[in-house]
């Protein structure tokens, strides 16, 4: 059995685990496993390997071949984003795509340089600014004297990807590259909604909160926000004095809290004034990226993860919030095919940057072309 058919992905989240395979000649989805872990695998990552080697062991079996490389999808708390704008001057009249991917490269050297102990994931070109002029896209067959290329880069700690690349060694798999899964999520749910200009996109997840401000479908900015789905359990574990497990379980079934037969009506009364603060301020903080003074009138907030199943309940009425809001309901499938949808248009978007058949590389762009 050999790795030769199917393009792997796996989700390693907080309360679960996911793979899915593709097939590499038609693209379409071949096998899917979903595992639930009780534990952060995360945060005990020597211990908690069981569910990996479960979810590789049945995933081989499903394809019929060796998993031997995966494209791993997973977040991180201490997630750096960091903007860089590369200013230039060029002989030539006309913006081409190998001028572009030069200065990409360029910018990519600098972030290295100066975050020794990070690793670039993912590199976004936010807009291109010609004689003062902003653009979203490359503008074609424009004359120009100068021209500047606005950057945001996603970057991880080498610390924790290594971690994970050894875990994965441990199962003889190689990750042949990392995705910032709230962000992939995002970029794929960004095709479905058509309307307003300006949405923000919120991954309510287990211990944290991740937000992405997006402007005529470019990423502006993104938050990581120290607040999640288990808080609300914490909450009610330490009100009223019960097991974090029967938090959880009185949270997951908000739905029905009238019916709860073991707990007072005032208790009642209390969870629900928890539960209402919480959620009242992760959908407040997920709006910091404009001023108090700013109308959001024409922004749409988008909220997914399991952490935002909350919202959607009989009681969402009670919560104090009067902005346009989507609750998308995740297809476990699609958390997977987002990550193939980002990774092949990125691979895209590279092949048409490069045109080797009319470049020439000098020595000095060979030193900067090193991530190609």
């Amino acid at each position: 059995m050999t790795n030769e058919n199917f393009h792997t992905f796996i989700d390693l989240g907080k309360t679960g685990i996911r793979g899915t395979s593709f097939n590499k000649e038609n693209k379409k989805v071949q096998n899917h496993i979903e595992l639930k872990i009780e534990n952060d695998l995360l945060n005990n990552l020597s211990n908690q390997e069981k569910s990996l080697e479960n979810l590789i062991f049945n995933l081989e079996k499903k394809n019929g071949e060796y998993l031997n490389e995966v494209s791993l999808m997973v977040d991180n708390s201490n997630i750096l984003s960091i903007s860089i704008t590369i200013f230039k001057k060029s002989d030539e009249q006309i913006l081409n795509n190998n001028f572009i991917k030069y200065v990409t490269d360029e910018a990519k050297f600098e972030i290295n340089k100066n975050y020794l102990n990070y690793e670039i994931v993912h590199s976004i070109i936010k807009n291109f600014v010609v004689d003062e002029k902003i653009f979203f896209e490359l503008p074609k067959n424009l004359n120009h004297n100068k021209f500047a290329v606005e950057f945001n880069f996603i970057l991880y700690p080498k610390f924790f990807l290594e971690n994970l690349k050894k875990v994965f060694a441990r199962q003889n798999v190689i990750i042949k590259e990392f995705i910032f899964s709230s962000y992939s999520k995002s970029i794929f749910y960004l095709k479905k909604i058509s309307d307003k200009k300006t949405k923000i996109f919120v991954d309510i997840g287990f211990e944290k909160t991740c937000a992405f401000l997006f402007e005529n479908e470019k990423l502006q900015q993104f938050k990581i926000l120290p607040i999640g789905g288990n808080h609300i359990t914490k909450d009610i574990s330490k009100i009223l004095k019960i097991e974090i497990s029967k938090a959880n379980e009185i949270k997951l079934n908000f739905n029905n809290i009238d019916n709860y037969k073991n707990l007072k009506k005032d208790q009642i009364e209390l969870i629900k004034k928890i539960i209402f603060a919480r959620i009242e301020e992760l959908l407040e903080i997920s709006t910091l990226f404009f001023g108090a003074n700013d109308n959001l009138k024409n922004v749409k907030l988008v909220f997914f993860g399991n952490g935002s199943k909350i919202l959607d309940s009989k009681f969402k009425s009670s919560i104090i919030f009067n902005y346009d809001i989507d609750l998308l309901d995740e297809n476990y499938i699609d958390i997977c095919l987002s990550g193939f949808d980002l990774i092949n248009t990125e691979k895209e978007i590279l092949d048409n940057k490069v045109d080797s058949k009319n470049k020439k590389k000098g020595i000095f762009e060979k030193f900067f072309n090193l991530f190609g």
